[in-house]
């Protein structure tokens, strides 16, 4: 069979909103030239470093929905990335590791998908079958696999790399993914051996819950909540259902077509629903395949849900950030994944009138970058500290060389 062009995904493809496009929809708004200018400025250098982009994204230029006090709430990815290196965590790196993280979950007898092989040349995963050729992965999937499949990456994000496999047809010799599209099995193994060195898992594809088939269809579909652990103990703070159009090999977000939609962590009622769109996103009342509506509706055993959540965050108790993406199905919620450092803080506020940086998650954030400043000053006294003192001999030993005195007064 001739080569079929199929190749996983190797780079997100960013949908978005262009800059004169955002002009005009910040000008019909009714916002001006002067206001737009003060605002970017202004939260580019406050608290929560909002970049241009970020600032058209939120639709901050709607002054009605958002007042100049909840402008301030909104947190960037500059920001961000500064709290993460203000609390140097390794979860980021362990929680990115696939394997890793699910031995960990798995050790404390939490929910998660089985994984029935990997590919590796080294690594071996618990109950897995090793495959270290693409031989293997070939023999592997004519042979032994439980269709149907749910494979990625070891240690991508984003969903990159990942194939929904239906079943595997004897006749043709081709995997036949969830979408009908038929891909010679060597073909489908060339494109894994492309993230072999990393390894690449093969796990059994999750069955939605009935009640999430009856709004979004036979399609897994996760929400990323969001726990924040602060000295309080943990907190699930925000919640966003990232909700598949139907016609994506993934929930994520950034696809085009699927939907994100805000989610009352008390009440597990559904606030706001956006769907992403080749220029941006706009806002949408039901689901565009099923047609069910989103407005009142309520996500189903979601006090199921939260427990689950809080019983990961406990097993991880010093990640201080936790994106987790949970999936409810026919054996109730499990945790497919988990963001160690939270993950895009859009998931978090793009649905909601108010950004995180606001009651526990600020005094948080205020509590390390204050620690992180104060960890600069100490290490750069330190350092001033030897080098006058190394100076000081040198100077003893050479009293006249007047490059000494030009580094004492650096040292100064």
């Amino acid at each position: 069979m001739a080569s079929t062009g199929f190749a996983l995904d190797t780079k997100k493809s960013d949908a978005g909103l262009k800059y004169l496009e955002w002009l005009r929809e910040a000008f019909e708004s009714g916002k001006g030239l002067g206001g737009l200018i003060r605002d970017i400025a202004g939260l580019s250098w406050g608290v929560g470093r909002l970049q241009p982009s970020e600032y058209f994204l939120y639709r901050l230029y709607d002054d009605e929905r958002f007042p100049a006090d909840i402008k301030k709430t909104f947190l960037g990815a500059d920001r961000l990335a500064q709290l993460l290196y203000s609390l140097d965590m390794p979860w980021p790196e362990l929680a990115n590791d696939k394997p890793t993280l699910t031995a960990l979950l798995r050790g404390h007898d939490l929910p998660i998908p089985e994984t029935q092989a990997m590919r590796h040349a080294d690594r071996e995963f618990p109950g897995a079958v090793a495959l270290r050729s693409k031989d293997d992965v070939e023999r592997f999937l004519r042979t032994t696999a439980k269709y149907p499949l749910f494979t990625k990456p070891t240690n991508s994000v984003c969903s990159l790399g990942v194939a929904n496999l239906e079943r595997y047809d004897h006749a043709s010799e081709c995997v036949v993914t969830k979408h009908q599209q038929r891909v010679p099995i060597g073909e489908f193994a060339d494109q894994v051996e492309k993230y072999a060195q990393g390894g690449y898992l093969f796990q059994s594809r999750l069955t939605p819950h009935p009640a999430i088939v009856d709004v979004v269809g036979d399609q897994i579909s996760t929400v990323r909540m969001f726990v924040l652990v602060d000295d309080q103990g943990p907190l699930l703070l925000r919640a966003s259902w990232k909700i598949p159009s139907g016609t994506t090999v993934a929930d994520n977000f950034w696809r085009s077509g699927n939907m994100l939609g805000g989610i009352d962590v008390d009440t597990g009622k559904v606030i706001r629903v956006l769907q992403r769109t080749q220029s941006g996103t706009e806002l949408i009342e039901q689901h565009p395949t099923t047609g069910t509506s989103f407005k009142g509706l309520v996500f189903p055993e979601w006090d199921s849900m939260r427990a689950v959540v809080m019983r990961g965050a406990a097993a991880v108790p010093s990640c201080h950030f936790q994106g987790w993406d949970v999936a409810l199905t026919d054996r109730g919620p499990v945790l497919v994944e988990l963001e160690g450092d939270g993950g895009d803080p859009i998931m978090e506020q793009l649905c909601f009138d108010s950004g995180l940086l606001q009651g526990r998650y600020l005094n948080f954030a205020t509590k390390a970058l204050e620690l992180r400043n104060e960890k600069k000053k100490k290490a750069k006294a330190r350092f001033r500290k030897r080098l006058r003192a190394n100076l000081a001999q040198l100077t003893a030993a050479h009293p006249s060389n007047g490059e000494m005195n030009d580094l004492q007064r650096t040292a100064e």
